[in-house]
């Protein structure tokens, strides 16, 4: 009679011994396949940003393409020439034009900390 109660522990205890080592595997291929598929998102998301700077790429070639053929003209060079250089043909004149926005930045920079706080009060309670 004592053989039958030993066999039935020694089976749970296999049994258990089996069911922890089933479960140990399951959590290393879960670890396993859960760090392929961060790998996997990763690379779809390099693949998506490099798509996006290969159209970006062409788009900038077709772009300097076309300057390079207006540059094959006599018109362009000079265009290219007036622009880059500010310079002009005897008998013309270089006019510079400033927008008013500009100014007025400069002068917002000029304005005191203490100022700039008031201001803000000034423009909330209004």
């Amino acid at each position: 009679m004592m053989r039958g109660i030993k066999n039935k522990e020694s089976g749970k205890w296999k049994k258990w011994s089996i069911f922890l080592i089933l479960l140990l595997v399951f959590i290393v291929l879960l670890n396993s396949v859960s760090k392929v598929y961060k790998k996997k998102k990763e690379v779809e998301k390099t693949l998506t940003r490099m798509q996006a700077e290969v159209v970006a790429l062409d788009k900038r070639e077709e772009f300097l393409k076309e300057s390079l053929e207006k540059l094959k003209t006599r018109e362009g060079v000079e265009f290219e020439i007036r622009k880059k250089l500010n310079v002009a043909t005897p008998g013309e004149g270089v006019a510079i034009i400033v927008d008013e926005e500009q100014s007025t930045t400069t002068s917002n920079q000029n304005i005191s900390s203490w100022q700039k706080f008031k201001n803000f009060f000034s423009r909330i309670f209004r």
